[in-house]
């Protein structure tokens, strides 16, 4: 018993000591003051009392989990944690011009259920999730027909990202494939109109050039004699019958050195050679063939020495300056292939030159079995360094329009064959779906837009299929809706 109060009394000993410990402290830090300190204190002013900080104002409170979950009161998550404020400064600028603004009276009108860990369950009534969680309402007036929210943080983390339609000249190149071949507005062939034998041959082998006026061959002819002794007997006839009596036989014998002059005019006798013939009478029992232009021998029929009848081919000259570019275009870029639009070849024999022309033809068929038409391109060759058969890639430069709407062709969503979407972003957080016409693919991934579309419209130009995937969702939660049955 004796113990017992022993030991009471130092554990009282030992609370008082410590709180005397205490004061000591707290006397010590409190500072003193003078008198004289006192006397000036009282004479100075004491400071103006700060004022509260106003209290900022709160929207509503939502899931931390889930931010689409939100309740004007707080209180518990579905998932079981407590719900966070969200205050006016902090909102987006729709949801807060949607707390200041009258909210219609009346009870809310739910659309469905749907599971709050899992967005794709949902349920014409109230219940519980496959996770065994309390389905969350999800109100009409949360949800604008044609429109999809997404929260701010969720756009910035997908990376959506967005651009103006613009507007101005659209134009379109096509690219493609040519082959080079001979002109053949510029191939001549010589032959000769009388018999006889090849008595020189100056270009005696394919693939000469030569240039124009240049002689090719010399043949001799049986025909060319009798012909120029012809023209010179008529020629001395018309002078001794110049002066007749009989004006009749001087009329007729003045036409016979004319008739006589024709026939070896009609052999590709020159007037020069005939000339020459009347001059020095020396009758020349050959005829040379001259080139009638400048390229190359392409085809060489005869040989030295070799005999040859009237109206024969011997050679075939055909020039490469310009030449031809038969190029070939796909079925659906043939309307906007036009005669006298530029051209822009690259041969893949001569690299680091382009070479340009203009389309000199199109031809008015499809070739069955590639569906392509031919396009043909003349390309001046004042170097000759292009050759026929030489491989080369076509560009062709079609301006479409000069004044059309165009967008990045990534931003566009081909839903199908023939519908194609885009999504306007409409503002802190709020995106549309909307179809539009488009025309052809233009340069720098550009594609024009026919109808649908207005220049200055702001449109997703990544991440817009998950915007898809959330359209088709709403669409799927109005067929649920209106057919009155549930989509898991």
């Amino acid at each position: 018993m004796k113990k017992t109060r022993f030991i009471s009394y130092l554990a009282l000993c030992a609370i008082i000591a410590a709180l005397a410990f205490v004061a000591g402290q707290i006397s010590e830090k409190t500072p003193r003051i003078s008198p004289r300190a006192t006397k000036q204190a009282t004479a100075v002013p004491a400071p103006a009392s700060p004022k509260p900080a106003p209290k900022r104002k709160i929207l509503y409170y939502r899931d931390p989990m889930d931010p689409s979950i939100v309740s004007k009161h707080p209180g518990k998550a579905p998932c079981g944690m407590d719900l966070v404020p969200v205050y006016a400064d902090q909102a987006p600028a729709h949801e807060t011009a949607a707390a200041a603004s009258p909210k219609p009276s009346g009870k809310r009108k739910i659309l469905y259920w749907r599971a709050p860990m899992d967005p794709n369950y949902i349920s014409p009534k109230p219940g519980k999730s496959p996770m065994g969680m309390d389905l969350v309402p999800v109100y009409a007036d949360e949800v604008t027909s044609g429109e999809i929210h997404v929260s701010p943080t969720v756009v910035q983390e997908i990376g959506v990202t967005t651009t103006e339609a613009s507007s101005g000249p659209f134009s379109k190149t096509i690219r493609t494939y040519g082959t080079s071949t001979w002109n053949e507005t510029t191939m001549a062939a010589l032959n000769t109109k009388m018999d006889g034998w090849i008595e020189k041959l100056y270009a005696n082998v394919s693939g000469q050039p030569v240039r124009k006026g240049q002689p090719l061959i010399r043949i001799y002819s049986p025909q060319l004699v009798s012909a120029q002794e012809e023209y010179l007997a008529a020629v001395d006839n018309a002078k001794a019958l110049s002066s007749s009596p009989l004006r009749a036989m001087a009329g007729a014998a003045q036409k016979l050195p004319q008739a006589a002059r024709m026939r070896l005019k009609l052999w590709d006798i020159s007037d020069a050679q005939i000339d020459q013939l009347r001059r020095t009478r020396k009758v020349s029992k050959t005829l040379t063939l001259y080139a009638p232009i400048s390229g190359i021998v392409t085809r060489l029929d005869v040989v030295q020495g070799a005999y040859v009848t009237a109206g024969r081919n011997l050679m075939e000259v055909a020039s490469i300056d310009p030449v031809w570019v038969n190029a070939y275009v796909y079925e659906d870029q043939v309307p906007m292939v036009k005669k006298g639009m530029k051209a822009t070849v690259a041969f893949d024999s001569i690299p680091g030159q382009s070479f340009a022309g203009r389309v000199d033809y199109v031809y008015p068929y499809l070739e069955g079995k590639s569906r392509t038409t031919q396009v043909r391109i003349v390309l001046p060759n004042p170097g000759e360094h292009i050759l026929p058969q030489m491989y080369g890639t076509v560009k062709l430069s079609s301006p479409v329009s000069d004044d059309s709407v165009q967008i990045p062709a990534d931003a566009v969503i081909r839903a199908s064959s023939t519908d194609s979407v885009v999504f306007i972003a409409l503002g802190d957080g709020r995106f549309a779906g909307r179809k539009v016409v488009l025309g052809p693919e233009g340069n720098d991934g550009m594609v024009m837009v026919k109808a649908g579309l207005q220049a200055g419209e702001r449109i997703v130009t990544s991440a817009q299929f998950l915007l898809d995937s959330e359209s088709r969702l709403n669409e799927a939660v109005q067929a649920m809706i209106n057919n009155g049955g549930q989509s898991k």
